[in-house]
């Protein structure tokens, strides 16, 4: 039996024009117009097919065939990165479609359910795998008015605009998609978002451990002031205490070894003009590996490092901890499967890790999870640039249509 490759594709390039920045890169914010035009494909697709589709009280949307258990559950997202790619997460999310469509096709009973996540990138709140998280417990009510975007909108009153969590929903107990006690499987298929298969040739990746991350938010507080009409000695310039601490960071990172990364992807200057001293810098730091020990470590070498900056150059420093996740292995009977099935189908495949963070892993600790990869042209991906040749996307889909089948078998 064999997936539509065609028809994936299709719906691959079709989604990809529902964007916020046509002609930058893909733009998919959720709870914005873009991510209700997404899902309406999505309902379009479950309505010609007779799957049944819901949305709870956070936005995670559950499409069900009929008669089936749901109990297997294929995951990924549809948002986006600002500027981002046309494969991250959608492409999981389509190759799940894509199976429960060729198993109606082909009047194969199934107990698969396709799970869409929500606000997995954390590009509206700053914090990622919002949907997974709310689903395992790790986020409850109290999160709802605890997450804020960046005007303050709160993620409580988002819901309520798109019509996700009503009144009587607001409580301690929030209606959700689905309960992790049922699920007997959750598998996601993804793009490696990194260089590694792409460089050694590879078809398949399966991943074993997803990386932890913790993510802080530091801001220098200097003093503002006329660019032209202050000496530089004397100074409490926050610009510069920042400046030092891209490279002091960089440094802790390639000290600590161990796989350890850290980025600064996001920095708010005020007042941002050009002829005028910053007062304050806000920034974020993402460290991540997979080992906790090694992830605590550098965080706290990095929280030091930026504080003693500031003490240099007096300029006060605010830390805030603003998300963490720890390094979750995936499921030893899923991976072996996946390799037994690729050395059955000569796949060239590989066992490795996952620097970036999915939401898969945050059902890890309920049941048998497991992810697979295919390749990232040049490794690239969170940019207009990031592109899978179609034949991997095409294998990817089919690789996991095929594992399903051999799990439903074995039951």
């Amino acid at each position: 039996m064999k997936i539509n490759g065609q028809r994936l594709i299709d719906d691959l390039k079709y989604l990809r024009e529902i964007t916020a920045t046509p002609g930058q890169g893909v733009t998919r914010f959720s709870y914005t117009e873009e991510d209700g035009r997404a899902r309406e494909y999505l309902a379009r697709i479950a309505n010609e097919y007779g799957f049944s589709m819901e949305t709870d009280s956070v936005g995670n949307i559950r499409v069900c065939p009929p008669e089936s258990k749901g109990s297997l559950i294929i995951g990924s997202h549809i948002d986006t990165v600002r500027n981002g790619g046309w494969l991250d997460g959608i492409y999981g999310v389509m190759s799940g479609m894509e199976v429960l469509r060729t198993f109606a096709d082909n009047g194969v009973h199934t107990d698969a359910a396709v799970m869409v996540y929500a606000e997995e990138e954390g590009s509206v709140f700053g914090s990622t795998m919002t949907g997974s998280k709310f689903l395992t417990g790790k986020y409850t009510a109290d999160d709802l008015t605890a997450l804020t975007d960046d005007s303050g909108v709160t993620l409580k009153e988002h819901l309520a605009e798109c019509g996700y969590l009503t009144e009587d929903a607001s409580g301690s107990s929030l209606p959700l998609a689905v309960n992790p006690a049922d699920i007997e499987c959750a598998l996601e298929l993804h793009i490696e978002q990194g260089p590694v298969m792409d460089a050694e040739g590879l078809q398949i990746g399966i991943v074993d451990t997803v990386f932890g991350m913790h993510v802080l938010e530091v801001t220098y507080s200097g003093l503002g002031n006329h660019a032209g009409a202050s000496p530089m000695k004397g100074r409490r310039d926050s610009m510069s205490a920042f400046a030092e601490a891209v490279l002091a960071i960089e440094k802790v990172a390639l000290e600590a070894g161990c796989g350890v990364v850290a980025t600064i992807g996001k920095v708010s200057v005020s007042p941002g003009g050009s002829n005028v001293i910053p007062d304050s810098v806000r920034f974020t730091v993402d460290i991540r590996s997979n080992d906790d020990g090694h992830t605590s470590d550098a965080v706290e070498r990095i929280r030091k490092t930026v504080c003693e900056i500031a003490d240099g150059r007096n300029v006060e420093c605010a830390v805030r901890d603003v998300a963490d996740s720890s390094a979750i292995p995936f499921s030893r009977k899923v991976i072996e499967g996946m390799a037994a099935l690729a050395e059955e189908q000569g796949i060239i495949y590989k066992v490795m890790d996952s620097g970036a963070v999915h939401d898969t892993a945050m059902l890890a600790p309920f049941t048998d999870a497991g992810m697979m990869f295919v390749p990232s042209i040049n490794g690239r991906s969170h940019v207009p640039e990031e592109d899978t040749d179609e034949d991997d996307l095409v294998r990817g889909a089919q690789f996991l249509m095929d594992y399903i089948l051999r799990s439903q078998s074995s039951h």
